[in-house]
């Protein structure tokens, strides 16, 4: 770069995408490193292939550990690159390419609402955020601006599930068959639905085309309907010529001046020819994701700081959380036989329901848990991950074929194809103390550098908040009409009252939770550490507590917070 590098960000998804985005646009230089490759989905998405058109038919390799089609380079396990756990397991998801997890991810981006950044003051338990909806909320209008998404009429709206603007807000798909049965049956349950927020243009965006309805967005959207980092966030970024990337360079010390309070740049491996490398910038800005800024603060000891960069709390690492999940296959007899008809939509479901209990309605429900949990179906035949096929059904409906075949066994999957759906829940978690990461003192990934130790432990509150949602979707199926084929979480209870495991469903946040006090968090409002006046985080460490609604929109929103920050501190000369 000619010029200073005033900002140096570490990843290149969520949060690093959108810091890079505001900053360039404010005339800040950046230097964007990614741990991973180029990927332009333009170019690199398998929109359209066939199975056959795939190597290896689109099975799953360690490159890929989904399958060909999964936009994600990486997933729970990489070569070379391990982590440990404690007693219960943890699964840790992690993203090699520009654009990391955007690319993946299922783009259902509600906003949190009032009560959920004070669940302390609603509920008594956990603790409060440092700032109130109201002070994000210009962020979420912001950032939906430039994402794009979709969502309900106001007349639809929800208590606690805040909508964005009509002039923001674009018009969802319509409902599929499954959706309206869905609907119907919540409605008997006194549960109100509408148009799950997604950020999925069905109308044209800064350039970029509405969904046709092709294929999964997990597959990666060449058109850009689906957002992603790199489309929205990272190309405008290069355009304005603020911004450098450089790839293939895995972050994982942050340098400090002799007193320690200041960050002065960053060790990083380059994954292309091993060598460990620095370089200096003006501020550092930390979001590999949220389990990675913990690890790259902790293996940044010094003599300042034994523990590792920012923690003279011993907060880092602390307080990680994951979405609690519960699911139902059900068999609905009003589908069987079911007529081809329109299931044009995103691979998303069009309709949910939010959580519906508050306050005196909770207590009167029994509901002993902090945050909730929002109902979910499949939105069309086969499951979420279409384009719809008879795999699953097939599968799930494996004892019933036994001995069939010709005539019979198309009769049979023609009778099951489209009436075997599955129900679900994603629920908050109370955060706890005894979901943590450390640093483990024996194991190293390939480059030599130690790799996170993860300790989980579901709570009490957990398992009661895990029952009612087991419950409610058994009284969702019957109100469907629907005879239940599989219980996921009665399944798990029986092997010793284990849920999913940690980390499952990738929405793993915390680790450098933020506070109001310097002795119990990590982090200021603003995602700056108390410790070093210079570094910030900006993924999904920073979450304090974890709520029913998807994080990647509330992580957004930050990052952008937290870039405003850095601009109008370097405009006043503060850093």
């Amino acid at each position: 770069m000619a010029e200073e590098i005033e900002v140096i960000v570490v990843g290149s998804g969520a949060g690093g995408g959108m810091v890079a985005h505001t900053l360039t646009a404010a005339g800040v230089n950046v230097l964007l490193l990614e741990a991973g490759r180029r990927w332009d989905p333009a170019k690199d998405a398998a929109m359209f292939q066939l199975p056959k058109e795939a190597p290896l038919r689109g099975e799953t390799t360690p490159d890929k550990n989904e399958n060909y089609f999964d936009a994600n380079i990486g997933g729970f396990e990489m070569p070379g690159q391990p982590y440990t756990n404690g007693k219960d397991p943890f699964r840790w998801w992690r993203s090699r390419q520009l654009g990391g997890r955007t690319h993946h991810f299922g783009r259902q981006t509600p906003r949190y609402g009032p009560e959920d950044f004070k669940v302390k003051t609603m509920t008594g338990r956990e603790v409060d955020w440092p700032f109130t909806y109201e002070e994000l909320e210009p962020y979420y209008d912001r950032v939906e601006t430039i994402m794009g998404i979709f969502g309900p009429d106001a007349d639809e709206a929800v208590y606690n599930s805040p909508l964005s603007p009509n002039h923001i807000r674009q018009k969802p798909p319509a409902p599929r068959a499954s959706e309206m049965l869905f609907q119907k049956a919540l409605k008997k349950m006194g549960i109100k639905t509408m148009a799950h927020p997604t950020a999925i243009l069905t109308s044209p965006l800064n350039g970029r085309d509405p969904c046709f309805y092709a294929t999964n967005c997990i597959r990666g959207c060449s058109i850009g309907a689906a957002f992603d980092s790199v489309t929205a966030y990272i190309k405008p970024a290069e355009k304005t010529g603020k911004l450098k990337i450089q790839t293939h360079a895995v972050a994982y010390q942050v340098l400090t001046d002799e007193t320690g309070k200041k960050a002065t740049g960053l060790r990083y491996i380059d994954t292309q020819t091993g060598d460990h490398k620095e370089i200096k910038g003006k501020v550092i800005v930390l979001a590999p994701g949220a389990m990675e800024s913990s690890r790259i603060l902790l293996n940044s000891k010094s003599d300042k700081a034994p523990n590792g960069l920012a923690n003279s709390t011993g907060m880092v690492g602390k307080y990680i959380s994951d979405t609690l999940f519960t699911s139902l296959w059900i068999h609905v007899p009003e589908l069987d036989y079911a007529p081809p008809h329109n299931e044009d939509g995103v691979s998303q479901p069009h309709v949910y329901a939010p959580w519906w209990l508050h306050g005196e309605e909770k207590k009167k429900d029994d509901a002993d848990f902090s945050s909730g949990y929002k109902i979910e179906v499949d939105p069309y035949r086969g499951g979420r991950f279409g384009p719809p096929t008879m795999n699953a059904t097939f599968r799930i409906m494996l004892h019933g074929t036994k001995g069939l075949y010709g005539k019979k066994l198309k009769d049979h999957m023609r009778r099951y194809y489209g009436s075997l759906i599955g129900i679900r829940t994603l629920g908050g978690m109370s955060v706890n103390e005894n979901c943590y990461l450390t640093i483990d003192p024996e194991v190293k990934d390939k480059w030599g550098i130690p790799v996170p130790k993860f300790y989980w432990e579901w709570s009490d509150e957990d398992y009661r908040r895990g029952e009612h949602m087991n419950k409610t979707l058994h009284e969702l199926a019957r109100n469907m009409g629907a005879t239940v084929i599989y219980d996921a979480f009665e399944k798990s209870r029986k092997a010793g009252k284990i849920m999913e495991v940690g980390g499952e469903v990738n929405h793993q946040v915390g680790g450098c939770r933020m506070g109001d006090d310097p002795k119990t968090s990590v982090l200021n409002k603003y995602s700056r550490t108390w410790d070093v006046d210079n570094l910030y985080i900006a993924d999904g460490a920073p979450f304090v507590t974890h709520v029913e609604k998807n994080p990647t929109l509330t992580i957004m929103a930050m990052a952008m917070r937290a870039a405003d920050n850095i601009i109008d501190r370097l405009k006043g000369d503060d850093l």
